[in-house]
């Protein structure tokens, strides 16, 4: 079970932050785990001010003035919503939006960020993506609904990864956070992972090795058996709860998306590493377009020994 600690709420909410969904979200999650709260905001330099400005302040000046009063309004909010349950304290940072995120994250060593997804016609903006690409720690995204209830989690776990100590660690990591999620909001999970028989194309045709309908249906049956096996000790290790299996034949980035859709899925837990292992990869191609397919908040995560290049 993974039980945050520290952690940090990006405020959206301009005239009324207490409101803001990541906030309610992320003080009712401090109060039921003992962790402790930052508000944070960004202040964007400005570029070229006013010319009504020109002769009291500089650019600089107002862009501090600004971040100044942008930290006031939301220490009163902390100190609003501060009770012996939770610690909350409030920060504002001058700079570009995402680099400034992901430096909190890393100085304050924060456990969790929380936000509200940017507006974007397409499923997250380019300052959501450049935030799950490089925070360190796990983010989650949180879509605006009607309601803001979470009734169904469902964790995206890669089960081809079990024969790798990086990916067991992974899976383990997405379910620890997962399971946490539900039971924090009560709500249904569901472990989702897809399986597929390797160079069933090239057998299928015939083209290198000449094999029998029925004997690529054994294969087949076989490789189905051994991934439910590997699913069963993964969630076995999670004695007690009621959660849902879900083994699907098929492409994750095709199959994630129709079931999450689908089915009215609220959260999705899932890391965003490729198992390419190619310096400098990010987000892998699987995770990047199951993000833009999906209509759910997200709750992605990375190996504990990965480096964010923002320093």
């Amino acid at each position: 079970m993974k039980n945050f600690k520290n952690i940090l709420i990006k405020v959206n909410q301009q005239s009324n932050p207490e409101v803001d969904i990541a906030v309610l979200q992320g003080i009712e999650l401090a109060k039921q785990s003992g962790a402790k709260v930052i508000l944070f905001d960004v202040v964007e330099p400005l570029g070229n001010i006013l010319s009504r400005y020109t002769n009291m302040l500089s650019s600089k000046e107002l862009t501090e003035n600004i971040a100044g009063q942008r930290l006031e309004q939301l220490t009163k909010v902390a100190q609003a919503l501060q009770s012996k349950d939770v610690e909350i304290s409030a920060q504002v940072s001058i700079g570009k939006n995402f680099i400034e995120i992901v430096k909190a994250v890393i100085v304050n060593n924060n456990d969790l960020l929380i936000k509200v997804s940017n507006p974007s016609e397409q499923n997250f903006d380019s300052n959501d993506f450049h935030i799950m690409r490089k925070c360190p720690r796990p983010v989650w995204l949180i879509r605006a609904t009607p309601t803001n209830k979470v009734k169904r989690i469902l964790a995206a776990v890669d089960l081809s990864m079990e024969q790798y100590p990086q990916g067991r660690a992974q899976n383990r990591m997405i379910m620890d956070i997962a399971t946490s999620l539900s039971q924090f909001k009560n709500a249904k999970m569901t472990v989702f992972s897809c399986w597929q028989l390797y160079g069933e194309r090239a057998l299928r045709s015939g083209l290198y090795t000449k094999i029998s309908s029925e004997e690529l249906e054994g294969l087949m049956k076989n490789e189905e058996h051994e991934y439910k096996k590997i699913l069963d000790v993964l969630v076995n290790e999670y004695k007690g709860l009621s959660i849902d299996q879900h083994l699907i034949k098929g492409q994750p980035k095709t199959l994630i998306p129709e079931y999450v859709n689908r089915n009215g899925i609220d959260i999705v837990v899932m890391g965003t590493i490729g198992r390419s292992g190619i310096p400098g990869l990010l987000i892998g191609n699987t995770s990047e377009t199951v993000l833009q397919a999906i209509n759910s908040s997200v709750m992605t995560l990375k190996p504990d020994d990965f480096l964010s290049p923002i320093r």
